[in-house]
C-alpha cells in the first residue's frame, strides 16, 4: 500500500511523490531495452572480440532470454512474499554485477557466464506492472500505463541510435557500462522512494504455489499467453537476427542499421497508439484477430520477397513494419485478456505468463538462428503458421 494512503501529504508533496514513482516505473521500462536492443549494433565488434561467428553472438541473446524467463518467474512471486523493494534492490544489484562482468570478460565462456548473471538480475523487469498497482491509485493506473507504453515505444525507436553511439564511442562494452550506470541510479532512487515490505495491497488468498497451480489449470489463461508468446517470438526472432541480415548480408554500416531499426521502432510506437485507440472501440478478441491478420500479411510478403530473390533493405523493411504493427496490437490485448482472469494475483500470474512468453522467444530464436541460408523463409513461414494458430486459439476461447 502506498504511503500516501496513511498520511496524505500536501498537494505539492503528493505531486512530487507521484512523479518520483513514475520516474521509477519509466526507468524499469527503459532499461529493459539495454540487454538486447541497444546491444544489437555491437554484434560485429563482439564477434571480432571473441573470435566467434555472428550466429554465436545471436545465440547469446537467446541464452539471456532463457535465463531471464526463469528469473522473472522467481522474482514476481518473491516480491509478493518478501516485498517489492527488497526483491527489486537485490535483483538490480545482481544485474549490475553481471553487466560489469560482461564488459570485463576475458573470453567468450566468461562472457556467457556473466550474461547469465545479468539475466538473473534482470528478473526485476517484471515488477514494473506490480509497482503500478502498489504505488498509484486505481483512477491513475490506466493513465500511468498509457504513458509507460508510449515511452517504451519511443525508446524502441531511439535504442538503435543509442546503441550505435555507445558502440562507436565506447566500443562493445559501452552498452554494458551504460546499463550498469542506469541501474545504479535506479538502485539509489528505489531505495529512497519505496517503503520497506511494499507488497501488493491486493493479496490473493492462495499461496504462491497455489496460484501457480491455478494458473496452470486455467486453459484460457494459458491460451491467451501462448498467443502473446508466439507473436512475441516472431518479433524477437526477427529483431535478434537483423544484424545477420542487414550488416552481414546487405553490408549496412552500424549507422545505417541503426536507422533501419529506428524506423522499425517508430512502427512499433505507431502500433501502440493504434492499440490504445482500438481498445476504446472494439473488443480485445477483435483486436487480437486484426493483429494476427497483419502478421499473416507480413509473412506472405516476406515469402514473396525471398522467393523472387528481391532482398534489399526496402523490401525487407516493409514486412518488418507490418509485423511490428501486428505485435503491438496482439500482445497487449492477449495479455490484458489473460490478466483479467487473475486480477487478484497479478504479480505471480504476470511472472508465469512472461516466463512463458520469453521462454518461447528464446527457444524459437535459437532454432531460427540455426537455419542458415533458409533463415528468412523460415521466419516468413513462422509468421503465417503462428497467425493461423492464433486465430484458431482465439476462436476456441470465445466460442
Amino acid at each position: 500500500m502506498s504511503e500516501s494512503s496513511c498520511s496524505p501529504p500536501l498537494s505539492g508533496d503528493l505531486k512530487r511523490q507521484q512523479f518520483s514513482r513514475f520516474i521509477l516505473i519509466t526507468c524499469i521500462s527503459l532499461i529493459s531495452f539495454f540487454p538486447i536492443n541497444i546491444l544489437l549494433p555491437s554484434y560485429p565488434a563482439l564477434s571480432a572480440k571473441f573470435d566467434r561467428p555472428s550466429a554465436a553472438i545471436a545465440l547469446s541473446i537467446s541464452l539471456f532470454t532463457l535465463v531471464f524467463s526463469i528469473s522473472q518467474l522467481i522474482a514476481g512471486p518473491l516480491s509478493d512474499k518478501w516485498g517489492r523493494k527488497e526483491v527489486l534492490l537485490g535483483c538490480i544489484t545482481l544485474s549490475i554485477l553481471g553487466a560489469l562482468g560482461c564488459a570485463l570478460a576475458p573470453d567468450y565462456p566468461a562472457f556467457l557466464l556473466f550474461r547469465a548473471v545479468q539475466a538473473m538480475g534482470c528478473g526485476f523487469f517484471v515488477l514494473g506492472h506490480a509497482l503500478v498497482e502498489d504505488l498509484f491509485d486505481e483512477r491513475d493506473r490506466a493513465r500511468v500505463r498509457l504513458y509507460y507504453m508510449t515511452l517504451s515505444g519511443s525508446f524502441v525507436a531511439l535504442s538503435p541510435l543509442i546503441g550505435s553511439w555507445l558502440q562507436t564511442t565506447f566500443d562493445w562494452q559501452g552498452s554494458f557500462y551504460g546499463f550498469a550506470l542506469m541501474a545504479l541510479g535506479m538502485l539509489i532512487h528505489a531505495s529512497c522512494i519505496l517503503p520497506s515490505k511494499s507488497v501488493s495491497p491486493h493479496r490473493a488468498s492462495l499461496s504462491i504455489i497455489g496460484t501457480l497451480k491455478a494458473v496452470a489449470r486455467n486453459r484460457d489463461f494459458l491460451r491467451y499467453w501462448w498467443i502473446a508468446a508466439l507473436v512475441f517470438a516472431c518479433y524477437f526472432a526477427l529483431i535478434s537476427v537483423t544484424p545477420l541480415i542487414f550488416m552481414d548480408a546487405l553490408k549496412l554500416t552500424e549507422y545505417q542499421y541503426a536507422l533501419v531499426l529506428m524506423v522499425y521502432g517508430a512502427a512499433y510506437l505507431l502500433g501502440g497508439v493504434a492499440a490504445s485507440f482500438l481498445q476504446k472501440h472494439i473488443s480485445l478478441s477483435q483486436q487480437i484477430n486484426i493483429g494476427l491478420g497483419l502478421l499473416c500479411i507480413a509473412g506472405v510478403l516476406l515469402t514473396l520477397v525471398v522467393s523472387f530473390n528481391a532482398i534489399n533493405t526496402l523490401t525487407l523493411l516493409i514486412p518488418m513494419l507490418i509485423s511490428a504493427l501486428a505485435v503491438t496490437l496482439v500482445r497487449p490485448a492477449a495479455i490484458s485478456a489473460a490478466m483479467l482472469l487473475f486480477s487478484s494475483s497479478a504479480g505471480t500470474a504476470a511472472s508465469a505468463g512472461n516466463s512463458i512468453m520469453f521462454l518461447t522467444a528464446a527457444v524459437t530464436s535459437a532454432a531460427l538462428a540455426q537455419t542458415g541460408t533458409h533463415l528468412l523463409m523460415t521466419i516468413a513461414v513462422s509468421f503465417m503458421v503462428f497467425s493461423l494458430w492464433g486465430w484458431l486459439t482465439n476462436t476456441r476461447i470465445n466460442r
